[in-house]
């Protein structure tokens, strides 16, 4: 999986928060004296840095201004890149004097547990563009990390990206016993189906995101040999430069998180 990083790091250079989006915290006639107090929400966009574990992340605050971050671990002596999983919090990120606090869902699929999902603390201090903080999960030690705003102009994902298009690659899902190859073959307006090497049937729709950073997704599994038989999962989607690979991350209130990288 050592092209996990590189297409997402193509992503997030294309897919920064650019100075033209629509829905920026901007205001024409700012008010002259500020609450030093006042509650506002972290810039939407993409994010990356690292954590104290050498892992590589990635992050996206969406338009509802939640916060996801994908953890890439590097294999030694080889050097490749191997996906870790994602965390994602529960609500929006708000901050107070710049600084958050949110809670969260971390889905890990490292192997070196039951692939399960947990929940997680994250904290951070928003500065110039750049969050430093926590991760804490009990009844591991707090993990700190630094995540950094990318301010390149991003492209918009639109239906033509993906419509008429087929993606292969690892799926992981929560309490599955292990990663199974998937493919996805959209039709259009950004409906698709498709399947893993276990005979599971999978079928959603993707929707440009109203900031056109992302794909909203939508995954509903079938009921025979799927991990999560019968679920719905909803996420976000995000295309390289060429339009050839895609990184899906979805959850649902029970618990259950999956990530397909193409």
């Amino acid at each position: 999986m050592k092209k996990i990083a590189l297409y997402l790091l193509a992503g997030t250079v294309l897919l920064g928060c650019g100075g033209d989006d629509s829905d920026s915290n901007s205001t024409t006639n700012p008010n002259p004296n500020p609450d030093p107090t006042q509650t506002v929400t972290l810039m939407p966009g993409f994010y990356e840095g690292t954590d104290d574990e050498d892992e590589l992340l990635y992050g996206l605050v969406d338009d509802d201004r939640k916060l996801w971050i994908t953890y890439i671990e590097i294999l030694q002596p080889s050097g490749d890149e191997n996906l870790a999983g994602f965390m994602k919090t529960n609500e929006s990120v708000l901050l107070n004097n710049d600084k958050f606090t949110a809670l969260g869902k971390n889905y890990s699929y490292d192997g070196s547990n039951s692939r399960s999902s947990s929940d997680i603390t994250i904290t951070g201090n928003y500065k110039a563009s750049a969050i430093s903080g926590t991760f804490f999960e009990q009844p591991s030690n707090p993990i700190s990390y630094n995540l950094k705003f990318d301010t390149s102009a991003f492209k918009k994902h639109t239906f033509t990206q993906i419509d008429n298009k087929t993606f292969t690659g690892p799926l992981n899902v929560t309490s599955s016993t292990g990663t199974t190859a998937a493919t996805l073959i959209f039709t259009n307006n950004g409906s698709f189906t498709g399947s893993d090497s276990q005979g599971c049937t999978i079928t959603g729709k993707f929707t440009p995101a109203a900031s056109g950073r992302y794909y909203i997704s939508t995954v509903v599994f079938g009921q025979i040999n799927c991990a999560a038989a019968g679920e719905t999962l909803t996420g976000v989607s995000i295309l390289d430069d060429s339009d050839d690979n895609l990184a899906l991350s979805a959850t649902n209130n029970t618990g259950r998180g999956m990530f397909f990288g193409s």
